[in-house]
């Protein structure tokens, strides 16, 4: 078994679910060979930590963690050593890596890619990786890691493309059979979802668009779902996935994002100065009691945030003196600040 796989891709192309299937099967046909091996799921955002996933990862094998604090290497090789006494091999898959390592740097990747190196592949105790990585985010991660950690990564890569609008029509006029009583979905609906989840090749946001329009189409006591009430659903449903992008921010990501909402929101322009923002996070950072980080580092979350789709940027026109970049947002101000203020009083509360 290839120790290392990268699977990357936008979101709502079908990585967790592929890592997943992938793994059950091969578990069950590790079985049938008589080979001990287990196959286990973990996500790096909701985790936490490196070493909350461990953790994890040994109460699968029933190991007791002794009181006394371990790091999160000696952990590792307390999994590898239940491992080789059960006479088993793990197929680990990490997903959203990225958000791991944005918080914990480098070392996590490196100490379990190192590992893998270290056992022979067919050896009880081995761990094999499944490493998923989100697009856009994928590439920053990866600029973050030192080059001994890149190394070991090796070229193992699947790349998992945008859905097409023809896929995505595909896609849910499975679903609808599946879901939906017979002649009850207009063509029309189906192809109008299929079209708007194309901008982003997702399809998670066009099963999303489709049941959301059945809903609305619910409440309004229609016969039939129109194109209409998908209209009504994708007003909805930008809110719900720009959430999943929230989630995988760093504190200051979210606050430069809040300083951003809030003066657009007091604001009646399309676009503000990056200066304007900057000043906003200041104060922002005043109020959740955090040290601002410096121009250069948020000019980088910027060119971040904007590449999530979280931001829209655009360089100054006439009426402003010298060049500045104008700061915008793809959905409505209000919204995106009361959401970003939950978020983060739910972070300071934890």
């Amino acid at each position: 078994m290839t120790p290392k796989l990268i699977l990357r891709g936008p979101l709502g192309t079908g990585k967790t679910t592929l890592a997943r299937r992938f793994g059950l099967d091969f578990e069950a046909y590790a079985s049938k060979r008589k080979v001990k091996l287990r196959f286990a799921y973990f996500n790096c955002r909701e985790e936490g930590s490196f070493y909350a996933l461990l953790k994890k990862a040994l109460n699968l094998f029933q190991v007791e963690i002794p009181e006394r604090g371990f790091s999160s290497e000696e952990l590792l090789n307390l999994l590898v050593e239940a491992l080789g006494r059960k006479g088993f091999q793990l197929l680990l898959a990490l997903d959203e890596v990225e958000s791991l390592i944005w918080r914990e740097g480098s070392k996590p990747l490196y100490v379990l890619t190192r590992l893998g190196e270290k056992t022979v592949s067919t050896s009880p105790g081995k761990i094999s990786l499944i490493l998923i990585f989100r697009e856009p985010e994928c590439e920053e991660a990866l600029a973050r890691l030192d080059s001994s950690t890149l190394s070991t990564l090796g070229h193992n890569v699947l790349q998992l493309a945008k859905y097409s609008a023809s896929q995505l029509k595909e896609i849910l006029e499975y679903r609808v059979e599946e879901a939906f009583k017979p002649d009850t979905v207009l063509p029309e609906a189906i192809e109008l979802a299929a079209d708007l989840a194309s901008e982003r090749g997702d399809a998670r946001l066009a099963i999303e668009l489709l049941w959301l329009a059945g809903k609305q189409a619910d409440l309004e006591r229609a016969g039939k779902v129109l194109p209409e009430h998908v209209r009504a659903a994708r007003l909805k449903v930008d809110l719900t996935v720009q959430r999943e992008h929230l989630q995988g921010l760093s504190f200051h990501e979210k606050l430069l994002l809040l300083a951003t909402a809030r003066k657009l929101s007091a604001s009646e322009e399309a676009y503000i100065s990056f200066g304007e923002v900057e000043r906003e996070y200041q104060a922002a950072c005043e109020e959740y009691g955090e040290k601002p980080r410096r121009h250069t580092q948020l000019w980088k979350y910027l060119k971040g945030l904007a590449l999530k789709g979280l931001l829209q940027t655009r360089a100054s026109g006439k009426g402003l003196r010298g060049r500045t970049t104008l700061i915008g947002l793809p959905l409505p101000s209000r919204l995106l600040r009361e959401e970003l203020e939950a978020h983060l009083e739910r972070e300071r509360a934890s």
